[in-house]
């Protein structure tokens, strides 16, 4: 390996060589190609023999430190002109990186271009006959980091970003003026997550300084990844549980509206709400209510309702923030107050009885979605 002095470059070719064996015999460094009348770059071509070939392999490899969802598409984009250039010459394109996304591993999948994550040892590797497919754990940073979206006023944008689609349509651009009021945060805030997503490559971007705009192109991605961190989130949530008596025919939510009439900072969610919003859902005689922090006990006193760990059919949690944006009343209940769509599907996602099953006909039929890439 002494001829090739990249430490990424070396690090997959001992890995190759563990699985396949590997002599190198050239290495060359920021080789150009045409690029639709351009001159680009490959970092490097490394021509070798792969375990008992005699024939030399082409090994167009680039490195790099980081890559997320958006480079992985460019990486893609870039090999796919070299192909062009070389007009049908045999050649493996290779991506190795410190730190790779699982997002950028499944753009780099697709676009069936081979790759090696050095910080977990991962590699996805396919040329004639060899198709090598290593999946590692790994504990980096760059998906704690999306995680990291999902939480406080960041939170606030995205749900803000899901419902202004959901509300204008999938064409429709906006300004980080517009979302910055829409979520209620700061512009920096909007700014700092909007970069986040787009290195995801769940957005679009058009025009620059004051004519920027975005929209949201891969919206069922960004709610699949909210709801990866809303379900690691759920059981560390204060909830309480509740009895009451309801009778009449609108069962234990209209019983809980009367009570909760005049006050503020609540809305109702999960499986009874769902199907007031998507009536025929399931029938489902049960409230979730989202109520402020650390009044669950005085508003429990208040409507008389009795604590209970079996046969509750109330169930307070307590949150604020993105969790009560963008809530709507029912047409047919007066003073009703219902948590967002976006709100109500993750709250589906809490794994209690038929709540899956719900959750995907809910993300069908209210936020017209495809099915959830995540399980």
């Amino acid at each position: 390996m002494a001829k090739v002095t990249d430490q990424r470059c070396r690090s997959l070719l001992e890995a190759l060589d563990k699985i396949v064996g590997v002599r190198v015999v050239a290495c060359e460094v920021e080789v150009p190609f045409d690029s639709e009348g351009r001159r680009a770059y490959i970092d490097h071509l490394v021509r070798a023999r792969l375990g008992e070939d005699e024939r030399e392999t082409a090994l167009a490899i680039e490195s790099m430190d980081t890559v997320y969802p958006r480079d992985a598409q460019k990486l893609v984009e870039r090999f796919a002109a070299r192909a062009w250039s070389l007009d049908g010459v045999d050649e493996v394109p290779l991506v190795v990186a410190s730190h790779l996304s699982d997002g950028a591993q499944k753009v780099l999948r697709d676009g069936r271009v081979n790759f090696f994550h050095a910080a977990s040892g991962t590699m996805y590797f396919r040329h004639r006959q060899r198709h090598i497919d290593i999946q590692r754990p790994t504990s980096e940073p760059l998906e704690r980091k999306i995680r990291s979206v999902f939480n406080g006023a960041r939170e606030q944008v995205v749900h803000a970003l899901l419902v202004h689609r959901r509300w204008e349509g999938g064409k429709a651009w906006v300004s980080g003026t517009d979302l910055a009021e829409m979520a209620g945060t700061s512009p920096f805030t909007v700014s700092t997550t909007l970069q986040e997503l787009e290195r995801q490559a769940w957005i679009e971007v058009t025009g620059s300084g004051p004519t920027l705009r975005r929209r949201l192109s891969r919206p069922e991605l960004l709610l699949d990844a909210w709801a990866d961190a809303w379900k690691r989130r759920l059981p560390k949530e204060p909830r309480s549980r509740w009895y009451a008596y309801a009778g009449g025919g609108g069962g234990i939510i209209d019983y809980m509206l009367e009570r909760l009439a005049g006050f503020e900072g609540w809305a109702l969610t999960g499986a009874g709400a769902a199907n007031a919003v998507v009536p025929h859902l399931t029938p489902f005689d049960r409230a979730t209510i989202i109520v402020p922090p650390g009044l669950s006990k005085e508003w429990g006193a208040k409507f008389g309702l009795e604590p209970a760990d079996k046969g509750a059919n109330v169930t307070f949690i307590e949150r604020t923030g993105a969790a009560l944006m963008f809530g709507d009343s029912h047409p047919e209940r007066p003073g009703s107050r219902f948590a967002s769509p976006f709100v109500m599907y993750l709250d589906l996602l809490d794994g209690v009885g038929r709540n899956k099953e719900l959750a995907a006909e809910f993300r069908s039929r209210a936020l017209q979605l495809g099915e959830a890439t995540n399980g």
